[in-house]
């Protein structure tokens, strides 16, 4: 089979050239909208390593309602856990992370949310020129096609706030409002119509807050999963003689040296083949690291860029010393509590019973209708309703003076900034402290650590969860390797609620949550006085709400910050242009570069600088911030 060959066996080395002008390490979310975008050129030649195997064809994957299939399944997830976390009573935290052509994308829940303007902005104000809101959001709108909702559904969840004229009309990635729709889906965003927090605005637009509708990233017409592996390495991209795709194939290291100027360059990478061989492959141009928030800094570390310190306890010759790689991990720290659904609400706990999941694939696979089509997801960005007014507001101000000032300094050099912005977050009346979700299923953490373990339904009865997910976190974490090893994962150590700002925001957002219960619609889809998981868990008080943080928080599974792009004064890693620090031809084009965390979920974002990033490699020299 010759390198021209339109149809391959993508782990097979069979026509692997010695050379490509760029070689992207990890062929996720990221990667390969990279990839497929330099690869418009005919002249440019890309080899795209991927440890995972190719599953683009796999019905775990394509088919929406299937996800969890592929959590804690290491066909599919790198199934990262973290160090005990002190915060949380010493549980550790599972982190799915997506092992397989289109990554994290390919086995995620398919809910998109957009940042909120502010957020964006902020990385501009760390020193990133150029990079705000209103230079990205063409790059938001340039991922994704928007395919409009039917009348009936339009009028069903209440999507009169959604701009057709604001949406992407070209992009890969389809998204659309799925095809499951059921009573919680429709009574969601009218509760919080009659809570005065209706939404305004479309969500793209970066402004608003209030109770809404997400939409998915599914294929209106097939009611399939749209995901990078399937979407930007698309047929069409996979005729390509310039891309090479090689999957199950692990990177040891990138192979770096120095050059006269004293900077480092990146002359190839040394990976892992499927048999097991160690190779290495030369690039011509750039090598670029696609391996998200965990792995991107690892292989950093493993090549020499890192801790002085931590580098030389592992026998591994620095060429950069940067003790910033691998810190300024930030996540979205979530608490959840379940609340018993009424006789006559289904809701996604049926599917324990074998007979209705078989019969939900059954219906799927011949209809492509039913609970696994899946697809709408209730949402609620929200300030602390408490703290609007003007004694609220004053409350807000002493309790944030109480935790920041005259803290104690950080090591990170960036901080004081990044909580300055977040300070301006929290009291401004254009963003949102928390991320309300409604999973119409149960959750109940303290079943395992694992996601197969606590979305698994382990009560009997049919619950929906609400989940109370932090937009903006003042704790601040890590990874780094913890061997010479890229076999032995990385530590990870987000520290969890280590920040008290955090648990102070939490604990408001979970006591509105029995607000929430008690407002009609939704009151009337749950059973009265109806069990809840934890088990006779109340949040009345704000004490009582404290408690529920440490004892139910687990990840959102969207880290970030890892490669920071900032100066390397203020604890960068890359600089605007996606350049390592120290180096004149290795970026960095993942979540990890992300400086300060965007609210909802970060797939949008991910797309979106990935975008940009495939801009700026480009233009080259030619490169304007604006």
């Amino acid at each position: 089979m010759s390198e021209s060959s339109v149809q391959y066996d993508t782990a097979s080395i069979q026509g692997l050239a010695d050379s490509y002008d760029y070689i992207v390490v990890g062929g996720g979310t990221s990667g390969l909208v990279v990839a497929s975008r330099l690869t418009e050129d005919p002249n440019v030649t890309v080899l795209v390593l991927e440890a995972g195997s190719n599953r683009l064809d796999d019905s775990r994957i394509t088919t929406p309602g299937l996800a969890l299939t592929t959590w804690d399944n290491a066909d599919f997830d790198w199934q990262f856990l973290t160090t005990p976390q002190h915060g949380l009573h010493g549980r550790t935290v599972a982190h799915p992370r997506g092992k397989t052509l289109g990554g994290s994308a390919a086995i995620n829940l398919n809910l998109m949310a957009y940042p909120s303007k502010s957020g964006i902005d902020g990385w501009e104000k760390l020193g990133n020129r150029g990079w705000n809101f209103d230079v990205l959001r063409p790059y938001y709108q340039k991922f994704h096609t928007y395919c409009p909702p039917s009348k009936e559904v339009n009028e069903l969840l209440a999507l009169d706030y959604m701009d057709e004229g604001v949406q992407g009309k070209t992009g890969p990635i389809k998204v659309s409002f799925g095809g499951f729709h059921g009573p919680l889906q429709k009574e969601w965003p009218e509760t919080f119509k009659r809570l005065n927090m209706k939404y305004t605005g479309d969500p793209s637009t970066g402004l608003g807050s209030g109770g809404h509708s997400n939409p998915a990233t599914i294929d209106a017409q097939s009611k399939t999963r749209s995901h990078a592996g399937a979407d930007y390495y698309s047929p069409e991209a996979r005729k390509r003689t310039n891309l090479r795709v090689l999957s199950e194939a692990l990177v040891e290291k990138i192979i770096l040296e120095k050059s006269e100027n004293g900077l480092v360059s990146a002359s190839g990478v040394r990976y892992f083949s499927k048999d097991g061989q160690s190779r290495l492959v030369h690039a011509g141009k750039e090598v670029i690291l696609a391996a998200g928030a965990f792995q991107s800094p690892q292989l950093l570390e493993l090549s020499g860029i890192g801790s002085q310190s931590l580098l030389a306890k592992f026998k591994i010759e620095v060429l950069i010393d940067n003790p910033y790689v691998g810190e300024n991990l930030q996540d979205h720290a979530v608490a959840s509590l379940s609340f018993e659904a009424a006789d006559h609400i289904p809701t996604g706990d049926v599917l324990r019973d074998p007979k209705i999941f078989a019969a939900a694939i059954e219906e799927y696979n011949n209809s492509k209708t039913g609970f696994l089509t899946a697809g709408t997801y209730c949402s609620a960005f929200m300030p602390i309703v408490d703290f609007l007014q003007e004694d609220g507001k004053a409350e807000l101000t002493r309790l944030l003076d109480r935790y920041l000032k005259g803290a104690a300094p950080s090591t990170f050099p960036a901080q004081q900034q990044q909580y300055l912005l977040l300070r301006e977050m929290l009291q401004s009346q254009d963003d949102s402290s928390i991320h309300y979700c409604m999973a119409p299923f149960q959750m109940n953490v303290h079943a395992g650590a694992a996601p197969t373990k606590y979305l698994v339904p382990s009560t009997d009865g049919n619950y929906m969860t609400i989940c109370a997910a932090l937009n903006h976190p003042f704790s601040r974490g890590s990874v780094h390797i913890n061997s010479a090893d890229v076999r032995d994962k990385p530590t990870v150590d987000p520290k969890y609620l280590s920040h008290p700002l955090d648990n102070e925001i939490m604990a408001r957002h979970v006591q509105y949550m029995e607000r929430l219960i008690r407002a009609e619609p939704l009151a009337s889809l749950l059973k009265k006085n109806g069990r809840r998981i934890p088990a006779d868990t109340h949040v009345e008080t704000l004490e009582e709400a404290k408690e529920l943080g440490p004892r139910t928080v687990t990840s959102n599974f969207h880290p970030t910050g890892t490669c920071a792009m900032m100066s390397k004064e203020l604890g960068g890693v890359v600089d605007e242009r996606l350049i390592v620090h120290g180096s004149n031809n290795l970026r960095v084009v993942d979540a990890s570069i992300i400086p300060l965390e965007p609210r909802g979920n970060i797939q949008s974002s991910v797309y979106a600088i990935a975008e940009r990033a495939a801009d700026i490699i480009k233009q080259g020299s030619n490169y304007d911030s604006y």
